[in-house]
């Protein structure tokens, strides 16, 4: 994730590129040391997920995916040998799961190749029995 001052972009990716051989260095190392694996970006911005995707640093990208949270789907065709992790399918706060069922959240979220994983939070057993449920009556993901 990188922060830094959602109020001003600008600064943001500014701040973000004058750092980015640090960063670069920093997980090349960790990635040699096999203390990670992957190395991924929560951009909060389809600007700052462009200018970041240019540094080739991350080997992905957590964004929003579901119904409403949409704003990433031609960047997620766009960029080629760049998977990103689907978060927030159920909409968090847009309360989505009582407007649809979870089959057709989860669906949804992972139905593009380049969607690796779904990171997904409930507050619900419900929720859980059904999603232990989906993943039953999937075979391969």
């Amino acid at each position: 994730m990188w922060r830094g001052n959602l109020l001003n972009e600008d600064e943001r990716i500014r701040n973000f590129s004058k750092d980015v051989k640090k960063i670069n260095k920093l997980f090349k190392s960790l990635k040699q040391k096999k203390i990670i694996k992957k190395f991924y970006v929560f951009p909060y911005t389809k600007s700052f997920l462009k200018v970041s995707k240019k540094y080739k640093v991350f080997d992905g990208a957590c964004i929003y995916r579901n119904p409403i949270e949409n704003e990433y789907e031609k960047l997620i065709s766009k960029f080629k040998k760049f998977k990103f992790i689907a978060i927030r399918p159920f909409g968090g706060n847009l309360k989505l799961a009582k407007k649809h069922n979870l089959k057709y959240l989860l669906n949804y979220s992972i139905n593009n190749k380049k969607i690796s994983k779904v990171i997904l939070a409930c507050s619900k057993k419900k929720q859980i029995k059904e999603i232990v449920s989906y993943c039953d009556g999937k075979k391969s993901f």
